[in-house]
């Protein structure tokens, strides 16, 4: 089969190797489609920790065709969505944080290839209304679901996210799902923004054009909004939600920032007005509810291109010049 391999910075090669087997209690996918997720980018740019050579890409799905030992036979043929790592449900890890922690868990093989291998486990099934490229979407989604659901949402009148992408979207959607009464998408591209009504938003803020602060105090009334969540990882823009947020305000972090950036914030304004600053990393413990929480959601137009698997360093620029909201790898045609 074919893989695409990452070697450090922008290099990569289109690499054939043997297709795998399915080992006990794991089984083999046939890629369909694979999401290409800021971590990509941000690894080839040196802005997010990983060790070459390795095959990228964790957004994917598929449909299963060889079982291991211990794997229901009838489970060839399954469509499913592919989780990055596997959870025992017994450590301290799973206990005490969250099951995309866990201290034993056996990881998904990289996804930018035709066939990936998986726990079992791993393997969610999808509901037949949902199609296989709006099912690699489940891995972001996850990510943004679970950081929604670690918010206070009780009389939450308003709430702002900064960044249009891809998480920006699910973010606002999850939000808005769970009681938010009012959503500001603030979003340079106009295209974004556009699309983020579909997903909820109430209001749309140019930060081109105006201050947010300033945009949001001025749609509610004088005052700061409730929650803010920055999606992008930049250090300057979750200053910017502190900010933005009223008194005992609460700020979401689920973009991913530089490992070792330094955060701009005045600890004494942060002290003072007792805001909440919550980092959301990873999957949680909703992965394998996320395929039908994003089957109520309208994604159509959601997906950007298409790209084949040699074109992946292509699609991997186009993803970080923010050419669209998602892109997808399509390695088996």
């Amino acid at each position: 089969m074919r893989i695409m391999t990452w070697h450090g910075g922008d290099k990569f090669t289109l690499d054939h190797v043997p297709e795998p087997s399915a080992k006990p209690g794991k089984v083999v996918v046939r890629m369909d489609s694979i999401g290409v997720c800021g971590t990509d980018v941000h690894i080839t740019q040196g802005l997010f920790p990983s060790i070459p050579p390795k095959v990228l890409g964790h957004e994917g799905s598929g449909v299963i065709v060889e079982v291991g030992d211990g794997v229901d036979q009838s489970r060839v043929g399954e469509r499913v969505v592919l989780n990055t790592t596997s959870h025992c449900g017994n450590c301290s890890a799973c206990t005490t944080w969250s099951e995309s922690r866990c201290e034993n868990a056996d990881r998904t093989s990289g996804m930018f290839a035709e066939y990936a291998t998986a726990p079992s486990q791993s393997a969610v099934k999808i509901p037949d209304s949902l199609d296989l490229e709006q099912a690699a979407l489940s891995e972001p989604a996850s990510c943004c679901l679970s950081g929604a659901e670690m918010m206070r949402i009780d009389d939450t009148e308003i709430g702002v996210v900064v960044g249009g992408g891809i998480m920006g979207l699910f973010t606002l959607a999850f939000l808005k799902r769970r009681g938010v009464e009012r959503m500001v998408m603030s979003e340079p591209v106009k295209a974004r923004r556009e699309m983020a009504k579909q997903f909820g938003a109430d209001l749309l803020h140019d930060p081109t054009e105006g201050d947010l602060t300033e945009f949001v105090k001025d749609h509610n009334g004088g005052y700061g909004a409730n929650i803010a969540a920055e999606v992008v990882g930049q250090p300057k823009l979750v200053a910017k939600c502190v900010e933005v947020v009223r008194p005992r305000g609460q700020v979401l972090m689920i973009g991913v920032s530089p490992e070792g950036a330094p955060l701009p914030v005045d600890m004494y304004d942060l002290h003072y007005r007792e805001v909440t600053l919550k980092g959301a990393f990873g999957r949680g413990d909703v992965f394998a509810r996320t395929p039908a929480e994003i089957d109520q959601i309208n994604l159509d137009g959601v997906i950007s291109g298409r790209y084949e698997l040699q074109d992946v360093p292509q699609a991997i620029v186009d993803s970080g010049d923010g050419k669209g909201v998602k892109f997808l790898i399509k390695p088996n045609g």
